[in-house]
């Protein structure tokens, strides 16, 4: 449970066989992110402003909002990930985190290394949700199911 200067971090790695252009499709093709995350109008172009939705619970409409802050292709995408609200207790409070997704070419694949930083101490049991195995772990399993899905389809 590593903290950063703004909070506690999360970090998520694995490896695919799949060579890091594929991957990167999967992690910024608007329609791709929909299959393992959720529904979106996502562009991966530093400064575009997008939105995540989700069901809504509680006071809160379900909607992340993001900024992408670096969308270097087939290696780094970084973006800010805020949404919630404060009366929500557990999933769906308030949280303002920002999300980077790092890729690393191997021989025989790519290293896919994500880092959800910035919960604060009120967002606790959000962080909690997330650092378990229903949480990134349970979509970044997702995320490796769209890519081979889309390796064996292409």
């Amino acid at each position: 449970m590593p903290e950063t200067e703004t909070g506690k971090s999360i970090t998520v790695e694995g490896m695919l066989v799949q060579q890091s252009e594929l991957v990167w499709r999967v992690l910024t093709e608007s329609d791709l992110i929909a299959r393992w995350l959720m529904p979106n109008d996502f562009e991966a172009e530093t400064g575009h402003k997008f939105k995540f939705r989700s069901g809504p619970i509680g006071d809160w409409d379900g909607t992340i909002n993001g900024e992408v802050l670096d969308a270097s292709p087939y290696w780094r995408l970084r973006y800010s990930w805020e949404g919630g609200s404060h009366q929500v207790q557990g999933f769906g409070h308030y949280i303002d985190t920002v999300l980077t997704w790092t890729l690393s070419p191997l021989p025989n694949g790519t290293h896919v290394r994500l880092e959800h930083s910035g919960f604060t101490e009120d967002a606790e049991s959000v962080y909690t949700l997330m650092n378990s195995e229903n949480g990134w772990n349970a979509i970044m399993n997702r995320f490796a199911k769209v890519v081979t899905e889309v390796f064996e389809a292409d």
